[in-house]
């Protein structure tokens, strides 16, 4: 249980942090398989990179934007970390489907679920989410490291 929950903080402080300036090696990083309906529909599972999100062939480059300690009521101790999604990018994945239906993701939250879980909120509003309540939610994947 405590190797898990650090090898989630220790993914998440990395990401955060920014450690590698040039696109880093896959297979680097864990895998987080899909929990929810709508993750295994959209993505399947992921990869979370300093500068991208993976799935499959489908890279999404983000830039970190910050950290939200309570972004959601029941969140616990770890912060929420804030990326803005690259605005050239096509966020289609393999299935076809995207982050927010029709319209474009321009923010990605994620979100701690410890001691193995990560929640992903996909926002489509121009401004950035600072809670669950901000306008743009558009889309929420959860995963699970097994």
């Amino acid at each position: 249980m405590r190797r898990v929950r650090g090898l989630l903080l220790n993914t998440l402080i990395a990401l955060a942090g920014g450690l590698a300036t040039a696109r880093a090696d896959d297979d680097d990083y864990p895998v987080w398989k899909p929990a929810n309906d709508k993750a295994v529909s959209v993505t399947g599972p992921i990869m979370l990179l300093p500068d991208r999100l993976k799935a499959g062939q489908v890279d999404v480059p983000w830039r970190a934007e910050g950290l939200v300690a309570q972004f959601k009521p029941d969140q616990g101790p770890i912060p929420a970390r804030i990326y803005a999604v690259a605005k050239t990018t096509s966020t289609a994945f393999s299935s076809g489907a995207t982050l927010c239906g029709d319209k474009a993701a321009n923010w990605i939250v994620m979100i701690p679920a410890p001691p193995d879980g990560l929640e992903i909120d996909a926002y489509s509003a121009a401004d950035k989410p600072s809670s669950i309540a901000s306008p743009g939610l558009c889309g929420t994947f959860s995963y699970k490291r097994w």
